[in-house]
């Protein structure tokens, strides 16, 4: 923890990650540049936070590229929200979903009497491989293995959430 509340507190990325271009399905990717091991602090997924409310008026007024970066949590009873819409030069709001083959997990943790949202290595990681964590149980469309043309006309909220342990 104490690695993960130094990144927080510093505002910085560590050195061993980097984002690269993957395609134009996935668009951007966060790969690490050395060894990772299972359990370390891995990067924050930094943004504004929103109280529960302020999260849903944000996701009613985004469109669905800028809904995928409203994260809801909860925290000591209560739901928050993390909007990392905001293009920076934070690498946490870049890590793509992979529910099946992840290799981090998010955390909630308490960093300055707020809460951080800190992705965490659940197995080691190699020098090279991209970073990917579970966004939860939406539907989300790059999960499905037929691309669809059209949306059906009621879909389901795509939001992410944290996972219980």
């Amino acid at each position: 923890m104490e690695d993960a509340e130094h990144h927080i507190r510093s505002n910085i990325d560590k050195p061993v990650l980097y984002q690269r271009f993957i395609n134009i399905f996935k668009g951007r990717g966060v790969f690490a540049t050395e060894f990772i091991s299972k359990g370390d602090f891995v990067v924050e997924y930094r943004g504004e936070l929103l109280t529960q409310q302020e999260g849903e008026v944000r996701a009613d007024q985004y469109n669905d590229s800028a809904k995928v970066f409203l994260f809801h949590f909860q925290w000591k009873g209560r739901t928050w929200c993390i909007d990392a819409s905001e293009e920076d030069s934070s690498l946490g709001r870049l890590v793509n979903d992979d529910h099946k083959r992840h290799n981090l997990k998010m955390k909630a943790i308490q960093a300055n009497d707020e809460p951080h949202l800190c992705l965490f290595a659940t197995r080691d990681i190699v020098a090279g491989e991209e970073l990917t964590y579970s966004y939860g149980d939406s539907d989300w469309p790059w999960r499905t293995q037929v691309i669809k043309t059209e949306l059906s006309s009621s879909p389901k909220p795509m939001v992410r959430t944290l996972l219980k342990s």
